[in-house]
């Protein structure tokens, strides 16, 4: 009989036994978990909610398939030996479907294991293409080069969305040979845009010339050609009226006074 009770007893406080000895995690919104027991990795993810597990047998690791945005930076060298700071910011996310996967591969932060080394290496390959002031003015396919070296590297195991360079800073000695740089290539161009325009005008100003030559010598060529048009010319150049003395009697003749 007492055997019997305490065999019920234990019946009845083992559920609130174990309960005792578990613990519990939460899965928030816009997460996965991977529960691993005795190092050994539960092939099945844990979905946002409550989610029991037996400390010191299990543990839980959370991974968000939200998109995140991390900022970072970069410090390679320009092609001609220059040592650039690039700034910019990481927008990625995990897809649901590589979760496994990372945890089997990537220990830790998947980011800072997998993605980060492959943007430093980017950056330092593509700027390596570059020379200092290039770099500066080739901000946006810099950009894309560096974001397609990324997709690839990391092979679809991270979703890299955009990689967005923020800001890039030369060394101070590098930015004044630069700004000198572009003001003589202002000045250059300034002269430049002055002889075209001065050039310009002489040439307008010889076809000018020379279209007035030809206009004057095709008349010429006109008039010695037909002597009718020298009449013509002679009417249209008169004002109407008479001359106000003539000469009789040939060269010997005499002039008169015309009222």
């Amino acid at each position: 009989m007492n055997y019997i009770k305490s065999s019920t007893l234990i019946r009845l406080t083992a559920p609130a036994l174990c309960l005792c000895l578990s613990a519990c995690a939460v899965v928030e919104p816009g997460e996965v978990a991977v529960k691993v027991s005795m190092g050994k990795m539960d092939r099945s993810l844990l979905v946002p909610g409550v989610q029991f597990y037996v400390p010191g047998v299990d543990h839980i690791v959370h991974y968000s398939i939200k998109q995140e945005t991390v900022g970072g930076k970069a410090v390679p060298l320009t092609a001609d030996q220059q040592p650039i700071t690039v700034e910019y910011k990481v927008l990625y996310n995990i897809a649901e479907g590589q979760v496994l996967t990372l945890y089997e591969k990537y220990s830790g932060d998947p980011y800072l294991k997998l993605v980060e080394p492959q943007i430093q290496e980017a950056f330092r390959q593509v700027i390596s293409q570059y020379k200092a002031d290039q770099a500066t003015k080739q901000v946006n396919i810099i950009k894309n080069q560096v974001l397609s070296m990324v997709k690839e590297n990391v092979k679809g195991l991270v979703n890299v969305v955009d990689i967005p360079i923020t800001h890039v800073d030369l060394p101070e000695i590098l930015q004044q040979a630069i700004a000198q740089k572009q003001v003589m290539e202002q000045q250059s161009l300034q002269k430049q845009y002055e002889l075209d325009k001065a050039r310009k005008e002489a040439e307008i100003t010889i076809a000018n010339a020379e279209a007035l030559a030809r206009s004057i010598q095709l008349q010429s060529d006109a008039l010695q050609k037909s002597p009718a048009l020298i009449e013509y010319e002679k009417v249209k150049k008169w004002d109407g009226k008479l001359p106000a003395t003539v000469i009789s009697g040939g060269n010997n003749g005499t002039l008169f006074q015309l009222k």
